[in-house]
C-alpha cells in the first residue's frame, strides 16, 4: 500500500499544469514511510551494491564488512524503487502490474 501510495503521488506531480508546491509533502512523506518500511522490515528485498553506480561502489571500497549502515539501507532502497519510479509517468498503466 505505501508503494501504491507513493507511485500515485509521483504521478499526480507529473500531471499536466501540477504545482510541485502542493505536491512536495505528500511526496516526501510517502517516500519517507515507504523506505523507512522497506529497511525495517524488509530488508531482505534490498538488492546488492550496484556495479554501475558510483555511490554504491564507494561503500563497496570503503565498507566490506559488517552489517550496512541505514545510509547505506536507504540508498539500496533507492535502486529497489527505480523500476516504481520510472513506470509512474501520466498515462502509464504499468503500475497496476508493477504491483
Amino acid at each position: 500500500m505505501l508503494a501504491v501510495d507513493y507511485g500515485m503521488n509521483v504521478i499526480g506531480s507529473q500531471r499536466h499544469n501540477a504545482d510541485l508546491r502542493d505536491w512536495e509533502q505528500p511526496l516526501t512523506a510517502t517516500r519517507i514511510h515507504l523506505h523507512d518500511h522497506l529497511v525495517t522490515v524488509h530488508a531482505a528485498w534490498l538488492p546488492e551494491r550496484q556495479s554501475d553506480c558510483d555511490v554504491c561502489e564507494v561503500w563497496r571500497e570503503g565498507h566490506t564488512i559488517g552489517p550496512i549502515e541505514e545510509a547505506e539501507a536507504l540508498h539500496r532502497v533507492w535502486h529497489l524503487c527505480q523500476p516504481l519510479r520510472e513506470v509512474c509517468t501520466p498515462g502509464n498503466h504499468e503500475l497496476t502490474y508493477l504491483m
